[in-house]
C-alpha cells in the first residue's frame, strides 16, 4: 500500500507536551498517530470495504497498516502522485476538531 502524509493543526503547547510526556514513556508519536488511525479505518470502514481493499492491494503487508509518514514539512517531489497532507504543528489556539 502506499502511504499519504497527513497535515494536521494543533495546539502548540498540547502538542509539545504530549509529545514530552510520550518521550518519558518511550512512545513514538507517529507510532502512536498511525495506531489512531488504523482505529478509524477499523471503525469507520465498512468490512466488505477492507476486505475489497486487502485483496486488491498490490502489496504483500499485513491487513493492518505497517506506519503513516510524518513530513519534515518538505513539498512533495515533483511528478508525484501522493497529495500533500503533511503534519504542520502551528502555534494556533485550533486544534482543527469542533470543540464545544
Amino acid at each position: 500500500m502506499k502511504n499519504v502524509t497527513v497535515k494536521l493543526k494543533v495546539d502548540q503547547q498540547k502538542y509539545e507536551a504530549a509529545q514530552q510526556f510520550m518521550d518519558e514513556k518511550g512512545l513514538d508519536m507517529e507510532q502512536e498517530l498511525s495506531k489512531t488511525v488504523e482505529g478509524f479505518y477499523k471503525k469507520y470502514v465498512p468490512s466488505a470495504v477492507q476486505k475489497y481493499i486487502e485483496k486488491t492491494s498490490p502489496s504483500t503487508r499485513s491487513p493492518t497498516m505497517k506506519s503513516a509518514t510524518v513530513a519534515s514539512n518538505k513539498p512533495p517531489q515533483p511528478g508525484s502522485s501522493e497529495p500533500d497532507l503533511s503534519m504542520d504543528f502551528e502555534k494556533s489556539g485550533s486544534t482543527g476538531f469542533n470543540e464545544a
